[in-house]
């Protein structure tokens, strides 16, 4: 029977393929193919390169995968091993909060949208397999079924997962679906939809605050946070997370419903937490204050974040004002963070406007994911990539170990003595892996050539709502074949945009 309902699938891919290939559009020239392309500016192999050489092997060995596999571990020191909580290795033994015996909702979750860039970017059934298991180790036990929630850790010295759901918060919540919505996308499995669904509802009917206009920071104040403090990451992590990715994909009515919030969280991100004066985004807005860099600082990765999320809303849901708004201001902030004596970007400003000249990793990952997907557009903006990019693969690579360091220091491009691993609950593969996706999608597409990506569909959808990544493209012409017991979907992108 199993076998029946693979050659059937088999036979209605195969149909819908020469239907897409029949009506696929012609290869379509990158903005850039008039134009010539800077010197060293990376292709799309040099970015597969990236996530095979370069990425990949820190994250595939058994130290990894966890036990049992998907439950991936939240810190690992620098050389990819275990940590030996008896005797750490000093970057994990000098961060005493490291060594709480914890795993994190968000880096399992941000580890298993890792493997499904690694299966969209090479089709290896391996990776989706792992990708898989990180889906189904997370609806088994972070799921939190009582509420529709979903917890934050395993606190494994009190075998508990926590916290209570008075004390979690809306940018963690975003984050525990970030793996399994990627994974929503790569296959439309339809038993994962539901979590998915009443996890992001649970968001917006417990957070939301009309008085605020925001989602409030928890449902119940601590000592350190009050309950209804506003914070940039609760509106915008919901929209990079899953909001942006998922909402083209369903079924009405959620198509529809998902669409407003996402309109109504940009239009917050703008009315609540931008600066026009500074052209800034800022973190919090509990006070005017808060949004002035006459009296507080922020960085250069929420705020191009932020444009980059308000402009694909604003493609998403036919906001032409909000488009404007990012195409307009998003690229003046490039101007601002580009650091031209090193060809790289600038992390942080600080109150009074100072540049802070060191580097972190999701920021600078940000930065030039925002400026590619501009120079798809406005081709003058390429003239920051190859530089951009010749420093990271030199300076933020772990050449010996593979991954990229969380830190650097500007002064002498290596990671400073007090950094961070390079695993920790906030650094896992997320960042990393959407920055060679996108790098590679951007890369392909400037030089005209086709974007191939893989799919693991699990019945054949619509053409149009294959879509690459965050991008919008005509229907993709599919091959479709099987291996390792899993239907894959190739499909080939022009004219992305």
């Amino acid at each position: 029977m199993i076998y029946m309902k693979l050659v059937i699938r088999l036979c209605i891919a195969a149909l819908l393929m020469w239907l897409s290939a029949c009506a696929a559009p012609s290869p379509a020239s990158g903005p850039s193919a008039a134009a010539e392309l800077p010197a060293g500016l990376p292709d799309g192999r040099r970015w597969l390169q990236h996530l095979t050489e370069d990425l990949l092997p820190f994250w595939t060995n058994e130290a990894a995968l966890g036990e049992p596999l998907g439950n991936f571990p939240s810190t690992r020191c620098n050389d990819g091993s275990q940590v030996n909580r008896a005797d750490p290795c000093p970057e994990v033994g000098r961060n005493p909060w490291l060594m709480m015996n914890r795993n994190y909702v968000v880096s399992m979750s941000r580890q298993t949208y890792g493997y499904g860039v690694a299966f969209h970017l090479t089709g290896d059934p391996r990776y989706l397999r792992f990708a898989k298991a990180g889906v189904n180790y997370l609806r088994q036990n972070a799921f939190d079924r009582q509420t529709g929630s979903t917890f934050a850790y395993w606190d494994g010295d009190r075998g508990t997962w926590g916290p209570e759901p008075a004390y979690r918060n809306p940018q963690e919540l975003a984050y525990a679906l970030l793996g399994i919505g990627f994974y929503y996308y790569l296959t439309r499995d339809p038993e994962v939809l539901p979590d998915i669904l009443k996890a992001k509802d649970y968001i917006f009917k417990r957070y939301y605050n009309p008085q605020l206009n925001a989602l409030q920071w928890m449902l119940a104040s601590t000592g350190d946070a009050q309950a209804t403090d506003k914070h940039l990451v609760a509106q915008l992590d919901q929209l990079n997370a899953y909001l942006v990715l998922l909402t083209p994909l369903l079924p009405e009515p959620h198509r529809a419903q998902w669409r407003e919030d996402a309109v109504r969280l940009a239009h917050i991100l703008i009315d609540e937490f931008y600066s026009a004066e500074d052209n800034l985004f800022f973190l919090r807005a509990n006070s005017p204050d808060e949004r002035s860099l006459r009296v507080a600082g922020t960085d250069f990765g929420h705020t191009i974040k932020a444009f980059w999320m308000i402009r694909l809303v604003g493609l998403l849901a036919g906001q032409p004002d909000l488009v404007a708004f990012a195409e307009a201001n998003g690229p003046r902030v490039l101007e601002r963070a580009f650091l031209a004596d090193s060809g790289s970007w600038a992390s942080t400003i600080r109150k009074g406007g100072q540049l802070n000249p060191d580097k972190d990793w999701w920021m600078y990952a940000e930065l030039d994911q925002f400026a590619a997907t501009m120079a798809l557009k406005d081709p003058a903006l390429i003239r920051y990539l190859a530089r951009t990019a010749e420093y990271y693969f030199t300076h933020f690579v772990d050449h010996e170990h593979g991954e990229v360091w969380t830190s650097l220091d500007a002064a002498t491009n290596r990671p400073p003595p007090e950094a961070l691993p390079k695993a920790w609950p906030w650094k896992s593969a997320y960042h990393s892996f959407e920055h060679a996706l996108v790098g590679y999608i951007t890369a392909q597409q400037l030089r005209g050539e086709p974007v191939t990506l893989y799919y693991a569909f699990d019945q054949t959808p619509d053409g149009t709502t294959i879509r690459p990544y965050f991008y919008r493209a005509g229907p993709p012409r599919l091959d479709v074949r099987v291996s390792e017991g899993v239907v894959i979907y190739k499909a080939q992108f022009t004219g992305v945009h």
